[in-house]
């Protein structure tokens, strides 16, 4: 798994180079939790024009930056350290943020994934937002009227339209019952992967299938 984050690292460092070679900047979308921490190292050590590339949370948890469940903060303490410390950083969960601000698309979107099927704060219990799922709908920074996930918290989130807004979409699938689940969300339309998978916006990259 380590030399498989080593080339995903890699391979996303290429492609925010190549961005940066073709327009004069890039823009890394990434996900909280653990399973990225690993890319997260490697990356900050590939030294690119980092001064030229934007980095931003796909989603967050509404707490403070300071509490143990900001993403926020993991993404400050394990990516913006080393070479990648001179990135621009854009906090999703900012205030006054709009879509409107982003330079789109995206270079790289790398997402995580729950046993639940949830990415991004995309959950479960939010299948009844539409527009949350519909690839080729209205982008839209989401704000959650309810707590979501594990831990429980109101949570940011963009919506899948806005994710697939990009040249790359990499998929985290970092273990076996993850795989499993993936599989799985091809054919069930009650797991909020199953819409992620079945789009045809975008190829989705699997990091267990694709490095």
């Amino acid at each position: 798994m380590k030399d498989t984050n080593l080339k995903i690292a890699q391979s996303i460092a290429h492609s925010l180079a190549l961005g940066i070679n073709q327009v004069g900047h890039a823009t890394l979308v990434v996900p909280g939790g653990s399973s990225p921490l690993d890319i997260f190292a490697h990356l900050s050590l590939i030294p690119i024009q980092w001064t030229k590339v934007t980095i931003i949370l796909g989603d967050d948890r509404l707490v403070d930056v300071t509490h143990e469940h900001s993403n926020e903060q993991l993404i400050k303490e394990h990516l913006l350290i080393n070479e990648a410390k001179a990135a621009h950083y854009i906090s999703l969960i900012h205030p006054s943020l709009s879509v409107s601000q982003l330079e789109l698309p995206f270079n790289v979107v790398l997402l995580g994934m729950g046993l639940d099927g949830h990415f991004a704060s995309l959950f479960p219990d939010l299948l009844d937002l539409d527009r949350l799922f519909n690839a080729d709908g209205p982008h839209e920074i989401f704000t959650s009227e309810i707590t979501l996930g594990d831990p429980m918290h109101l949570r940011k989130t963009m919506n899948m339209s806005l994710l697939l807004n990009a040249h790359r979409c990499i998929l985290l699938v970092s273990s076996l019952s993850k795989r499993k689940l993936v599989d799985h969300a091809m054919s069930d339309n009650r797991l909020p992967l199953y819409y992620l998978l079945n789009q045809s916006k975008l190829d989705i990259e699997f990091s267990d299938i694709n490095f």
